[in-house]
């Protein structure tokens, strides 16, 4: 999952140019630009169950759209793509430490995401 932001961040960002998404009344995540009727309120007092986020990169595999991969941060927890049977493994990312060979094809937050990520490369190669 990304990581949410505050409404000041939000609109910041929505300044900046960037597509900034926010959680609906469904728990599903929407673009804030096709909802205009949102008030300045809502950014700079948002009630607590209003949630904003970046919307998350994304890269195209082939003809399929998945996560894109992070540049970790000494402890944090990253996936990245191995040749053992389920097509990935994951580690505590120490910059001293580290073998590039775990990362050379990227590194991803989640397990849902590097999932998707070998899903698509097994597509492709298969």
């Amino acid at each position: 999952m990304s990581e949410l932001i505050s409404g000041k961040d939000a609109l910041i960002a929505l300044a900046n140019g960037e597509e900034v998404e926010f959680k609906d009344g469904m728990e599903k995540w929407e673009n804030i630009k096709h909802h205009m009727n949102l008030d300045l309120s809502m950014f700079l007092t948002a009630p607590e169950w209003m949630k904003f986020r970046l919307k998350p990169r994304t890269i195209i595999i082939g003809n399929i759209e998945v996560p894109a991969p992070f540049e970790p941060k000494d402890s944090d927890k990253h996936y990245f793509i191995s040749n053992n049977n389920v097509g990935y493994d994951s580690d505590i990312y120490e910059s001293k430490n580290e073998c590039a060979c775990q990362t050379q094809f990227g590194a991803w937050r989640t397990e849902s995401e590097v999932k998707q990520v070998v899903a698509a490369l097994r597509q492709i190669f298969e």
